[in-house]
This record gives C-alpha cells, structure tokens and sequence, in this order.
C-alpha cells in the first residue's frame, strides 16, 4: 500500500494550478504532465516560499521587537528627564520663596516699631548738640540779672520770665514785688524789661505792665 502511493506521488504532476493546488494529472518522464512544464510554480518551488516567507515573518518579527524595546527605552528617557526637570524647577520655586522670606523677615527685623522710640534718648541727644558756650552765656546774664534786678528796679525781685539774645547783647524780662498784700495772689507785680550788652552790662530798663498775681488771663 505503501509502495502504491510513493507510486502516485512520483508519477503524479508536479507543476500548482492557477488555484494554487497540485495537479492531478499523471506525470511524464520530466514530472510535468502535458500541459505544464519546468516554467510552472512547482510543489517544491511553493514549500521553499512558504519557508522563505516564514523565515522573514520572523525576522521582522525580531526587528518589531527590537524596536518596540528602543522605543520603551526612548520613552523611559524622556519620562527620566522630564521627571529631573520637574524636581529642578520645585528646587528654583524654593530657594525663591525661601528667599521671599528671608527677605520679608529681614525689612519686618528693620521695621522700628514707634511706640519702641525712647524719646528721653532724643532730647538727650539734641541737648547735646546745643553749643555749650551759648547757654554758659544764657546761665551768666541770668545770674547777673537775678542778682541786680531788685536793686537796679527797687523793688523786691519775683523772677525771671524771658532771656533773648538782641543786635546790641541781651534782652531780659523780670517780674518784682511792686506791693505785697494777704494772700499773696493779691500781690502787684510790675514786669520790666531789662538790656545788656554783649558782656552783660546793664543799659537800661523799662517797666511793660503791672498786674496782681493771681490774675493770669492776661497771659493764657
């Protein structure tokens, strides 16, 4: 049996039809039947396609997958990089608020709260700048003043109401006792003004106004 389809095989037509199958015809002596020949697609010449376009189905198989792993790898670098710049730019957005608020601690630190100023401090200090000669000058036409109003006027001195500085020295205003009464804030004072000179020498004076003590409205 076996023998009897060797037989068929090699006797029958070797050469594919249009549809592509083996021919059915019995095969002469060069295994083509009558009305095919060595130009007709052969049962072998379609097993050699076959495998040839298997074989290149499988190397472009092996060229997708190259590929698909060239562009998993692409695509990691870039999500890496883009990932890196991500962290770069928080970093910046950082160091600039940390910045900000160093900057914002730093003016509030330098900012002087009013209600801190000592005062007492600044008077101090523009006191001090005062030119220590000119109220040696003042503190010497007062005691010159003090010591000769009550003999200079006649009168009993009170006090010293005004000292000023004129073209020709000092200028002097002094209160005394014109007439004593009980209580006191009945008393008459007379208000003089005095001149000196520059070397506090006394050149004259005049009587500006006389009023009781108590009676200040004159003066508010």
């Amino acid at each position: 049996m076996a023998n009897a389809d060797t037989a068929d095989a090699t006797t029958q037509c070797k050469a594919l039809t249009a549809d592509g199958e083996r021919c059915s015809r019995p095969a002469q002596e060069d295994g083509f039947c009558f009305q095919h020949d060595e130009d007709d697609q052969t049962v072998s010449e379609s097993d050699d396609e076959t495998d040839e376009s298997e074989e290149q189905d499988g190397e472009n198989g092996d060229g997708d997958g190259e590929a698909q792993e060239q562009g998993e790898e692409q695509e990691a670098d870039q999500e890496q990089g883009e990932e890196q710049e991500a962290d770069q730019e928080q970093e910046a957005d950082q160091s600039d608020t940390d910045q900000t608020d160093e900057e914002t601690h730093m003016a509030s630190n330098e900012t002087t709260d009013p209600g801190d100023v000592d005062t007492d401090d600044v008077d101090i200090e523009i006191e001090s700048e005062v030119d220590s000669d000119q109220i040696e000058g003042v503190l010497a036409i007062r005691r010159t003043v003090v010591s000769t109003a009550g003999e200079l006027i006649g009168h009993e001195f009170d006090g010293v109401s005004e000292i000023s500085p004129t073209d020709e020295g000092w200028c002097a205003v002094v209160e005394v006792v014109e007439r004593s009464s009980i209580p006191d804030t009945q008393d008459v004072l007379g208000r003089y003004e005095i001149d000196l000179d520059t070397d506090g020498v006394v050149q004259g004076y005049r009587r500006l106004d006389r009023y009781r003590r108590g009676d200040t409205t004159a003066f508010e």
